[in-house]
């Protein structure tokens, strides 16, 4: 597996909560989950400091136990990570720091993935199909209430109920046990050509844009992958109306791409 190109940028005027990592057989993707107005989560640490030492950890597990599970590896990263926090936090707090994820690996045979919360693994086919896999469940919870701010995003209180619990979303950082609620699946690496990994900052050209996964694609091999960047920035600036939107306007941007073969 080769990683053929892979860009990170901030949103405009913020710092980058995303990460992108990759080994001689595996690549991942982090989204920092950013805190709620007024809340700390418990947490004295940035998000950048727990991405890092989730990406850390993460990475640690698939470079030294190349047979296990991948949802057994991200559940001990996320515990390593927790410890890295000392006892200078509070990780009972349900809305204590984490991050969204996506990780792929080459078994030899077949292409695994996992996938939580706002990140996604689009697998390009040999024949031009694709499989996307993407975590939505924070967009299908029933009856819940929007802040009225300058940014669309869900209640504290209501997040603080339906965050890492059955029935709501799941994340990683503070409750190991989200690895094993993740989006998993498998592949024979022989049907597989290319695969894309990226943060919802890059996937908004499908969900919010109305791009196909053909034409992102496309985008790709015409400007690589920071054209996607610039795709995305020119899609932000011209939203007529992007308040429709739960979330930012501007979002940081990841993605990475890769040859299976």
């Amino acid at each position: 597996m080769r990683v053929i190109d892979a860009v990170t940028e901030a949103a405009p005027g913020s710092a980058n909560e995303d990460l992108w990592l990759v080994g001689g057989d595996w690549a991942l993707v982090l989204d920092g989950a950013g805190r709620y107005p007024g809340e700390t989560g418990g947490c004295i640490h940035p998000i950048t400091w727990v991405v890092a030492r989730l990406g850390e950890n993460l990475a640690k597990n698939l470079n030294g136990r190349s047979a296990d599970r991948l949802a057994d590896l991200v559940h001990d990263a996320v515990s390593a990570t927790m410890r890295d926090h000392g006892l200078t936090c509070d990780l009972t707090d349900p809305l204590s720091p984490g991050a969204a994820c996506a990780v792929v690996r080459h078994t030899g045979s077949h292409i695994e993935w996992l996938v939580v919360a706002d990140c996604a693994v689009v697998v390009e086919q040999p024949g031009g199909e694709y499989i996307t896999v993407i975590d939505d469940r924070v967009d299908r919870l029933p009856d819940a209430p929007v802040t009225d701010g300058a940014v669309k995003t869900y209640r504290p209180e209501f997040v603080a109920t339906v965050r890492n619990k059955p029935g709501g979303f799941w994340v990683l950082g503070a409750v190991p046990e989200a690895a094993e609620h993740a989006l998993t699946g498998s592949l024979p690496a022989a049907g597989v050509r290319r695969i894309l990994l990226c943060s919802d900052g890059i996937s908004r050209l499908a969900e919010r844009y109305g791009w196909t996964w053909s034409a992102i694609f496309e985008q790709f091999d015409s400007t690589n992958a920071e054209g996607l960047v610039r795709a995305v920035r020119v899609a932000e600036q011209n939203d007529p109306n992007p308040g429709r939107w739960r979330g930012k306007r501007h979002d940081d941007a990841t993605a990475v791409v890769l040859n299976a073969r």
